[in-house]
């Protein structure tokens, strides 16, 4: 069931964990960006049971929790680096011992090096086995410096490989050509498609790693139109990019969406999240889907998606047709 990670030698599973969510409350600009109070002993216990399960890719980055996700990943790793393939990222500003990130960022190389040296002291390792920009949006002189010193970790092998977390194709494009890129991060669920994106993966022999493969866990089927998030939630606490959410509660138009292709995703014995992964892998090969958790339940169930497979070709096109008239 492994696949490749680009065009690396790195063999990882069909399915990621992203690790959003465990590292606890932070401040984006000033602004809650976590999803709630965590327990860090369930988050190992929950990271063990995705290894047990055949979960090899985790994916992180410093501004999650400034810093705390890494270093809980670091800790359910010890002892088992070599059963998981580390993916973490850069380029937000942050201030660790005030959980607070910025919206300001650096990607200069001395920033970088230092960010990287960070990262591999909170997850107590000695190389990142994918290191991505996090900041979607550079410009040339920035993207050609921090490409750049992304060559130089990797020839001093401190990574294995990089990539780019970006809806933006023109820039994905522009990092694909290099020979240490494996990967470009985005956006993906069946409520909100990336074709552009994903035809660049294919066609450069990228992966296509999918954030927001549950919409912010709309797609797990627990909201309704009278469901309402605190502020204590990045769902419920003002950013503007939150899609699937505004003012705390769920977008009327995204359940509707859901509820028309409800039936299909639960198809198989599917459970609804088990369905949404289901789409992205039917969606392209290329694809591998993070979605984020917190407890060892839910990684199970994440988990046991893999073995149900993708849809078939006939119920995505099934999706495709419910969903057209919503567009």
């Amino acid at each position: 069931m492994k696949r490749s990670l680009g065009r690396s030698e790195l063999a990882i599973s069909p399915l990621g964990l992203g690790c959003w969510a465990i590292g606890g409350p932070f401040t984006l600009g000033g602004i809650e960006d976590g999803w709630g109070a965590v327990d860090d002993n369930e988050s190992i216990a929950a990271i063990h049971a995705a290894l047990a399960a055949g979960v090899t890719l985790f994916d992180t980055a410093d501004a999650y929790g400034a810093g705390h996700s890494e270093t809980i990943l670091g800790q359910a790793l010890k002892g088992r680096r070599d059963e998981a393939v580390i993916a973490t990222k850069f380029g937000y500003t942050n201030n660790p011992a005030a959980k607070e990130v910025y919206l300001r960022h650096d990607v200069t190389p001395e920033y970088i090096r230092k960010a990287c040296e960070n990262s591999l002291r909170r997850l107590d390792t000695d190389y990142i086995d994918l290191y991505q920009i996090h900041v979607g949006l550079l410009n040339e002189e920035e993207r050609d410096s921090a490409i750049g010193e992304l060559n130089r970790l990797r020839e001093d092998g401190l990574i294995r490989s990089y990539g780019w977390s970006t809806w933006d194709v023109g820039r994905a494009a522009a990092i694909a050509e290099q020979p240490g890129a494996v990967a470009i991060q985005h956006a993906l669920n069946v409520l909100q498609d990336a074709p552009d994106l994903i035809a660049l993966c294919e066609s450069r022999g990228l992966t296509s790693i999918n954030n927001s493969p549950l919409a912010m866990g709309l797609l797990s089927g627990k909201f309704h139109s009278g469901s309402q998030l605190t502020a204590s939630d990045v769902r419920g606490s003002g950013h503007d990019w939150v899609a699937y959410f505004k003012n705390g509660k769920p977008v009327p138009a995204y359940l509707d969406m859901l509820d028309a292709v409800r039936e299909i995703l639960q198809s198989g014995g599917r459970t609804l999240v088990q369905g949404a992964l289901a789409w992205i892998w039917g969606r392209s090969e290329a694809t591998v889907p993070i979605p984020g958790f917190k407890t060892k339940r839910q990684a199970e169930e994440l988990a046991g998606a893999v073995a149900h497979g993708p849809l078939t070709s006939g119920q995505m096109e099934e999706i495709r047709t419910l969903l057209a008239s919503f567009r």
